[in-house]
């Protein structure tokens, strides 16, 4: 039985919900018409909706309805979030809310859920980075952890953040755990240096690059 993904905020349903062939998608123009189209289907239903900024009464309106009908899963996709709101989303985890900047995720976290798998709110939103970076030994004493020899490597961002990036580099050498030191130009041309710590690795076998999540220790 295919997922019906309810869209609220956007005109056009997503390409990458289109393609999935698992989904069934409909646009809803007013979000009080959503408690009749949720009772005119069965099996699992996700409702995404498009908002500038999530507000209370959102957060309201959504848990109503996820409260009231069976098999209901609300995302958000978000260009800002308040610092309250933030706390809140964290508490109450009725919800899952992705930045605008992840909207290419989206597909890929819907699945994830009806998995079973659990999601959390990024604490920052992560933005696109061009310029690239070289990862060094860290200058921690906490780099004393680490491996007896660590080569400069030079990596590519995926995106960053302002407590952490996920970059890309041509070796598999770092592990979970790992402290380093990030240096790389900013967007105002200035170069900073970060200490960090990798979170997660992935080897992409098709791109023959390390994937590797940092959560950055000190500020540049």
């Amino acid at each position: 039985m295919k997922t019906h993904i309810f869209i609220v905020g956007t005109a056009t349903v997503p390409a990458q919900l289109k393609r999935n062939q698992g989904f069934e998608c409909s646009l809803i123009e007013n979000p009080y018409n959503l408690r009749t189209a949720l009772n005119e289907v069965s099996g699992e239903k996700v409702i995404v909706v498009y908002l500038p900024f999530l507000e209370i009464r959102h957060f309201d309106i959504y848990t109503y309805l996820q409260k009231n009908n069976h098999n209901v899963k609300t995302f958000f996709v978000v260009n800002e979030l308040s610092s309250s709101m933030k706390i809140k989303l964290k508490t109450h985890q009725e919800f899952i809310v992705l930045w605008k900047t992840e909207e290419g995720n989206l597909a890929r976290d819907i699945e994830a859920y009806l998995e079973g798998k659990k999601l959390e709110l990024r604490q920052d939103k992560r933005e696109s980075h061009e310029n690239k970076a070289l990862l060094s030994p860290s200058l921690l004493p906490l780099g004393s952890e680490n491996k007896g020899f660590q080569p400069i490597l030079g990596g590519a961002f995926e995106n960053i953040s302002l407590n952490g990036s996920c970059l890309k580099i041509k070796a598999p050498f770092y592990t979970k755990k790992d402290f380093i030191n990030l240096t790389y130009q900013n967007k105002e041309g200035e170069y900073v240096s970060v200490e960090g710590q990798i979170r997660w690795t992935r080897w992409n076998e098709t791109e023959q690059s390390q994937e590797l999540g940092v959560q950055f220790l000190t500020q540049g």
